[in-house]
C-alpha cells in the first residue's frame, strides 16, 4: 500500500511539473518569438521593452555597459539579415517565472567559411511580463570540414 501512495504521489509531481514546464516553455517561446520579429523588422523600441531594466549583456565576452549601447547596435545592424543554414532553438525553464533560452544560427560566410552564433537568454516573469534578464551572444567564423 505504502509503494502505491508513493507511486500516486510521484506520478502526480510530474503530472504537475509536466504542465507547468510545458506551459513555461510555450510562454517563454511566444515572448523570444515576439523580440526577435521586432529585432528582425527593426523595431528596436519593442526588443527593449522586452529586456529587464538592469540587464546583463556580454557580446563575445565583453561585458555591454547599459540598454543604451544595445539599443544603438540594433539601430545600426543592416537589414535584411541573411538567411540562417541552421536556425535553432531550445527553451529550458527553470520554474514557473524563469527560464533560458539557447540559439544556435549559421551562415555561410564563403566557400571554406561559416559564420556560427550562439545567444543565451536568461528570462523571468515579473508582474506577468516575460523579460530577458541576461544575454550572452558569441559570433565566431569557422572553416567548412
Amino acid at each position: 500500500m505504502k509503494n502505491i501512495i508513493l507511486l500516486l504521489l510521484i506520478s502526480s509531481y510530474a503530472l504537475c511539473n509536466g504542465q507547468t514546464d510545458s506551459s513555461v516553455r510555450s510562454e517563454i517561446e511566444a515572448a523570444t518569438l515576439k523580440e526577435q520579429k521586432a529585432f528582425k523588422d527593426g523595431k528596436c523600441s519593442e526588443v527593449l521593452e522586452s529586456m529587464d531594466d538592469d540587464i546583463s549583456f556580454l557580446a563575445n565576452g565583453k561585458k555591454i555597459p547599459s540598454k543604451t549601447i544595445i539599443e544603438k547596435f540594433c539601430n545600426s545592424i543592416s537589414r535584411p539579415f541573411k538567411t540562417p543554414t541552421v536556425d535553432k532553438l531550445d527553451i529550458y525553464p527553470l520554474s514557473g517565472n524563469s527560464g533560458y533560452t539557447i540559439k544556435t544560427l549559421e551562415y555561410t560566410t564563403d566557400d571554406s567559411t561559416k559564420t556560427q552564433e550562439f545567444v543565451t537568454k536568461v528570462w523571468q516573469k515579473t508582474n506577468g511580463k516575460w523579460k530577458i534578464s541576461h544575454l550572452h551572444s558569441t559570433v565566431k567564423k569557422v572553416p567548412i570540414n
